[in-house]
């Protein structure tokens, strides 16, 4: 219940990423930024983004809303590693928070795309899962009807990062739409 109350996830003892566990942690829903901005051209990039309206092109289905992410590898050689970073802000009171993920056997082969998806029931192995990541159930995505605004960062080592900021609209409680 106090995971609820506080808005971290019970399934993860560092919610936000930052490599403090939540309990020693001051804020467990901020994470900083520890992508660098510099690096060479020619990293992932950002194509697409959502927060709603998520679809299952295998089932055809519309499935419930998530952090859905699709990028693509200009290179001429494959990318491995994926650090992202995001803030979810809500329009209305301002709150914010930070998560930060490092996705070290995340894979993009060169001159391809690939889609993450951050969901409730995805993995809590960042470092070993490929393409279904947790996200917070008890983050402001879930948890406020408001309207958000999701500023989105991934980069791998040595390459510029890339950017994406999202608007989600106002709504209830996320369920397939």
């Amino acid at each position: 219940m106090a995971e609820v109350v506080l808005g971290t996830d019970p399934l993860l003892a560092d919610t936000d990423g930052d490599g403090t566990n939540d309990k020693a942690d001051t804020k467990p829903l901020d994470a900083a930024n520890p992508i660098l901005q510099t690096g060479k051209s020619g990293g992932p990039v950002l194509v697409a983004a959502k927060v709603e309206d998520n679809f299952d092109a295998a089932t055809k289905k519309d499935i419930p809303d998530h952090l859905e992410i699709s990028l693509k590898n200009p290179g001429t050689v494959a990318i491995q590693g994926l650090q992202i970073h995001y803030t979810i802000k809500d329009n209305t009171t301002g709150k914010s928070e930070s998560y930060y993920r490092n996705l070290s056997a995340f894979k993009i082969a060169a001159n391809q795309q690939a889609t993450l998806h951050f969901d409730v029931t995805g993995s809590t192995n960042f470092a070993a899962a490929t393409d279904h990541f947790r996200i917070n159930p008890n983050s402001l995505l879930y948890k406020s009807p408001n309207a958000k605004t999701l500023t989105t960062q991934v980069a791998t080592a040595g390459f510029a990062p890339s950017t994406l900021v999202i608007k989600k609209d106002a709504g209830g409680a996320e369920k397939a739409d």
